[in-house]
């Protein structure tokens, strides 16, 4: 019994204290997300270009009251995704302003 107790502490502790995400992007009812698979996760409202949330290791940093986005009046933007190696790439594309 105590053996089995011993093995199980050990492999507890070999088991991470956080878990995290697979890096990626995905995207679902008009907001894109990026998981950086180290914590970071960003979402950003596709039809806006707002990003309405940056949460840092289960940390809240974006304010709720006020979006950040690419610029005030753009109307609507154009959203695309990608992916290249360990790199997420999100452009947002208006009639006269191209955002990477």
């Amino acid at each position: 019994m105590r053996k089995l107790l011993f093995q199980l502490a050990l492999g507890l502790l070999a088991l991470p204290s956080t878990v995290f995400a697979a890096f990626g992007i995905t995207s679902s009812s008009g907001v894109v997300t990026v998981d950086s698979g180290a914590g970071l996760v960003i979402k950003i409202n596709s039809s806006s270009g707002d990003i309405t949330s940056i949460v840092y290791n289960s940390k809240q940093l974006q304010d709720s009251s006020k979006f950040t986005h690419i610029g005030s009046g753009l109307g609507s933007v154009t959203t695309t995704t990608s992916i290249s190696g360990n790199y997420a790439k999100v452009t947002l594309t208006t009639s006269t302003l191209i955002q990477t």
